[in-house]
Order: C-alpha cells, then structure tokens, then sequence
C-alpha cells in the first residue's frame, strides 16, 4: 500500500471519506478557488524557469475558472486572486533570489520511500533549487497569509 500526507490526513478528518476516495476510487469535485488557483499558479511557475511566458500561462490556466462556480474566500474573487498571481509572478523576477536549475527535472519531484511494514509512503516537493545562492527544498505558498520568518526561540 501507498501512503501520502493527504491520505493520512484525510483519514484522520473523516475515516468514512477516506474509505470513498482512496479505497473506493470516488473523487470530490473540487470548487474551492484557492486550491485550484495554486494549482494554476504553480504551472505559471514552471513556465518561469522554463524562461516562459509565466503570466501567460497564468492567465490561461487560470482563465478555465473565470465563470465557474467556486468557493472564495473572504473577501476574494477571481479577478483578485488573478491579479494577486501576477504580483507574485512579477516580485519573483524583480527580487530574483529563486533559482531552479533544470526545471524539467527539479520542479514537482516525486519521492517514495519504503517503510518498515514493507508499504511506500509518497511525498512531493515543489522544488529543488536555490534561494539566495543556497540549496534547498522549495514548497511554494500563495496564501495572503503572512507566516513568521522562524519558530519562537530560535
């Protein structure tokens, strides 16, 4: 058996749903926006170490769910979380700390391993690249939420 973050975490929010999705194969239409606009943006980031047009593919990625109807947050729509993207988008190039080298290869990297019981657990990281000239794993965020720069008391 596979195991994932999200699978673990599902079960633990509501086994019975668990038991639907990965045991019985049913998928929930997903109609919350922030989700499926992370999902957009990270494609837009892909075109940007791609040396694409990111703003572009934003725009069209994004674009699929213009008229449909999802879930907002407060206070959100979709022509403000398209413009929030590009404000991302545009402060990524502007600073250019982030680097991915070979983004074919370091972008959404799949890792499996092996755990005692013989089962796999998998897990995925956004990036492997560079911030500031140093290596690291990237997990991207494009909450408005501000986050504290580290834990209290280091």
């Amino acid at each position: 058996m596979i195991y994932s973050y999200s699978q673990i975490s599902q079960y633990l929010r509501c086994p019975r749903g668990y038991r639907h999705r990965y045991l019985g194969g049913w998928r929930e239409k997903d109609s919350r926006a922030a989700l499926l606009f992370g999902r957009c943006f990270e494609k837009a980031l892909e075109a940007y170490f791609l040396h694409e047009d990111s703003t572009v593919v934003l725009s069209q990625e994004w674009g699929v769910y213009r008229e449909a109807p999802l879930e907002y947050s407060s206070g959100a729509d979709w022509a403000k979380l398209f413009r929030q993207g590009i404000e991302l988008l545009e402060r990524l190039a502007q600073d250019d700390r982030v680097r991915v080298r070979q983004p074919r290869h370091n972008l959404q990297v799949k890792l499996t391993r092996t755990l005692a019981t013989g089962d796999e657990f998998l897990s995925y990281i956004d990036a492997v690249g560079e911030l500031d000239g140093t290596p690291c794993l990237i997990d991207w965020k494009t909450t408005s939420s501000r986050y504290p720069e580290g834990p209290d008391g280091l």
